[in-house]
Parts: C-alpha cells; sequence; structure tokens
C-alpha cells in the first residue's frame, strides 16, 4: 500500500487530521493517508483537500509541510524516510514551534530590455526560457534587492527568518518575500505591512499565514 506524505512532526504529537494516520521512528512521525492511485495532473479539488490537511496539522503542532505529491510505496520507505533525515527534520522542527508563514508579493511591469541585435537562436531562446521558469533566489537585480531590504527592515523584529525570491515573464516581474513569523506576531506583522508603499506602477499583495513550506529546508 503506497502513502502520500502531508508533513514531518515530533512523534510525541497532538494527534492528526481525519482521514490520515502517523507512521513512526525515531522521535518523528510522518503524517499520511493511504492511495492506491495517484492522478496526474490532480484535481483542484484534491489539491485544496491536501492543503486542508496541512493547514490543520500546523494549526495543531509545528510540522515540516510537503508539497503534493510526495508517495511512498510503503511504511518500510516512509520509516526509512525519517531514518535517513532524521538530524534534518529534528533541527527543522526545533525551529518551527509557534511559527508560521507571512508572505508578500510585488509585481510590478517587466523590465524593457534592449533588443538584440539579431533574433536569438532556439538554444538561446530555450536557456531564456529556463532562467524565468527556475529564477535564482539571488536573481533580484538593485531595484529589487533594495525594495526586499526596506521591507525587511520596516518588518524588523517580525520574523526570525525570510526568503527571497523573484519569477519573471515578458510582461511582469514578481518579487516574492517569506517570513517565518511567531504565531502570536501575525498581527503586528500586518499592521506594519500595511506601512509598505510599492514603487510606481507596482502592486503589492500580502498572505499568510501559512504553514512554513518556504522554510521546510535549511537556511542555504
Amino acid at each position: 500500500m503506497s502513502f502520500l506524505l502531508y508533513g514531518i512532526v515530533q512523534q510525541d504529537s497532538a494527534g492528526c487530521p481525519q482521514g490520515t494516520c502517523l507512521l513512526t521512528a525515531h522521535g518523528l512521525a510522518a503524517v499520511v493517508s493511504a492511495v492506491e492511485e495517484m492522478r496526474a495532473p490532480p484535481s483542484v479539488s484534491s489539491l485544496l483537500a491536501y492543503e486542508r490537511v496541512v493547514e490543520a496539522i500546523h494549526a495543531r503542532q509545528a510540522v515540516i509541510p510537503l508539497r503534493y505529491g510526495c508517495v511512498m510505496e510503503n511504511e518500510s520507505a516512509v520509516v526509512g524516510l525519517l531514518e535517513d533525515h532524521r538530524e534534518e527534520y529534528e533541527g527543522l522542527l526545533a525551529r518551527l514551534p509557534g511559527m508560521t508563514e507571512m508572505g508578500i508579493r510585488v509585481l510590478w511591469p517587466a523590465r524593457a530590455g534592449i533588443p538584440p541585435a539579431f533574433p536569438p537562436s532556439p538554444g538561446a531562446a530555450y536557456l531564456a526560457s529556463l532562467r524565468n521558469r527556475y529564477p535564482s533566489a539571488n536573481a533580484l537585480d538593485g531595484e529589487e534587492g533594495q525594495l526586499a531590504d526596506r521591507i525587511a527592515g520596516l518588518l524588523s523584529g517580525c520574523s526570525t527568518e525570510q526568503r527571497r525570491e523573484v519569477s519573471s515573464s515578458s510582461q511582469r516581474r514578481l518579487l516574492s518575500l517569506y517570513f517565518l513569523t511567531p504565531k502570536t506576531g501575525v498581527e503586528r506583522f500586518r499592521s506594519k505591512a500595511r506601512k509598505i508603499f510599492p514603487p510606481s506602477g507596482a502592486k503589492i499583495l500580502l498572505s499568510g499565514p501559512w504553514p512554513p513550506y518556504n522554510f521546510a529546508g535549511s537556511p542555504e
């Protein structure tokens, strides 16, 4: 029997949402549900149901949330996952109790570029498309970096960690900032975030609290 994984928690967990169970090893537990077959691509209802389970776990306890689609072929494979990543998971769970994720996104028109003297080759066009689809977290340009620094400064004291990334297309640039915030400090975060004024022509969106997906890995 295969298992769909939702997240990793401490073994002495307060329980798990209806329709799921815990598979435990070495003081850790994986919140899972039995599945026979995964639909590819998944339906919207399946994704929403999955997100509701992760959010329910997050409301109860510290959790390392997993993205939809992590399936292990049997119970032994799940136990092996907990064994192989024991130290990593323990370190993450030590950082996450009482924490949640808040997000700020800034959407602005794409920068006007200088057209090349010659049309790009198919290979160059393909590489450019990959850069747009899989942007580096360090790919912020000067203005984006300055804005990210300004926002982080304004929110100083509201979070313990942050992540930054940027994505782009021919029509827009999207700067995404994620903050690991105490659950008790969400309203303070929101109050400070409302004082952020985006650059001319840009739009800003505040989101959260969410399970800390963007902090389910080492800071590096």
